[in-house]
């Protein structure tokens, strides 16, 4: 139904969708948000997506606030970066892998590929609590690194924690210049927000998902 002259909405709408139990592993749920303008034209506010196949629907629902990306708005981004995150409460284990990156784009206008690694730093309040890097692959724009960073975080302080992940290029003095990041976690926004939401609710199962890098 519509919400008139609101910003702020309460739908409590039901909907039921027959689905076959393989068909969770290949389909997404699309949620389109619009307004309708003066013309009584639908305008677009916002998309988020979501992969059943990150979601344990067969154990337990799902619920969790999503990030509405606007489609329309142009994002100032140099390149995409997979990442999986799981938590495993039993052993207090947060696992980040960080699995590619694609369309990266150097700094300082080069246009010959640089040598990229990532960084991940653990936050707590915003300070830097533990760091761990990837290994560098030489000149390649679309990166692969499937590499696996552990970090020992006690369940009590998860709401006080987040990811930076920094993709930078390493220099001929071995230091990096970094190309852009993305922050995850309860503080950050978009689609940063909506991962640490689904790694939540989903305890001991990894979630992919893909992030646009923000320049630095």
């Amino acid at each position: 139904q519509i919400q008139r002259s609101a910003y702020s909405v309460a739908f409590d709408e039901h909907f039921s969708i027959p689905l076959d139990p393989a068909a969770l592993e290949e389909n997404s749920l699309r949620f389109s948000v619009f307004g309708i303008d003066e013309d009584d034209r639908n305008v677009s506010t916002g998309v988020a997506e979501l992969k059943l196949s990150d979601l344990d629907l067969a154990t337990r629902p799902f619920n969790a606030w999503l990030y509405l990306q606007d489609m329309n708005k142009a994002v100032d981004t140099v390149g995409e970066i997979l990442l999986s995150l799981s938590y495993l409460p039993t052993a207090e284990r947060l696992t980040v892998v960080v699995v590619k990156a694609k369309n990266l784009v150097w700094t300082n206008g080069k246009v010959t590929a640089a040598d990229p690694f990532v960084k991940v730093y653990l936050l707590q309040d915003g300070r830097k609590i533990s760091k761990k890097k990837t290994a560098v692959k030489r000149g390649d724009t679309n990166p692969v690194f499937n590499e696996a960073m552990i970090f020992s975080v006690p369940a009590i302080v998860l709401q006080e924690l987040s990811l930076r992940v920094t993709v930078a290029e390493s220099g001929e003095d071995g230091r990096g210049d970094n190309t852009g990041h993305v922050l995850i976690g309860p503080s950050a926004s978009g689609m940063g927000t909506t991962h640490w939401n689904q790694m939540l609710a989903t305890l001991r199962k990894p979630v992919s998902m893909w992030h646009p890098l923000r320049r630095n």
